[in-house]
């Protein structure tokens, strides 16, 4: 359930993204349904190793790269989903980092709203005093 989910939300994303930038082209709604499912399992296949990759950079920077991260990640995967779709197209570098930078925040308040409604549905559980 939490994929499909994630795949609509990824979905109306990229549509709204194709509608607010004139240089962000997807062709149809099924297009943009493909670029979810291809950007979300280039995620998965290769998300890791831009990942590991960052890792000692992140470290050397006290941590602070550690923020930025996902938005490398999501701007690297939405730069592969662009030339591997024909049907999917970002012609600036403007738009695909603006473009990653919201699928970014949309991923992080789609995680946050569904951590706040499994711990709502489980509730908080007991308090800890000791």
């Amino acid at each position: 359930m939490y994929t499909l989910l994630h795949l609509a939300t990824l979905t109306v994303t990229v549509l709204l993204l194709s509608r607010i930038f004139s240089t962000v082209k997807v062709k149809s709604v099924a297009s943009a349904l493909v670029v979810a499912i291809v950007f979300s399992v280039l995620n998965v296949l290769l998300g890791w190793l831009i990942r590991v990759a960052l890792f000692v950079p992140a470290i050397l920077t006290l941590g602070v790269l550690f923020l930025f991260v996902p938005f490398i990640v999501n701007a690297v995967m939405l730069w592969l989903t662009d030339k591997l779709l024909g049907s999917f197209e970002i012609e600036t570098a403007g738009a695909l980092f603006a473009s990653a930078a919201i699928i970014t925040i949309v991923n992080a308040l789609f995680s946050f709203a569904l951590h706040a409604h499994q711990l709502h549905a489980t509730g908080a559980g007991p308090t800890r005093w000791i």
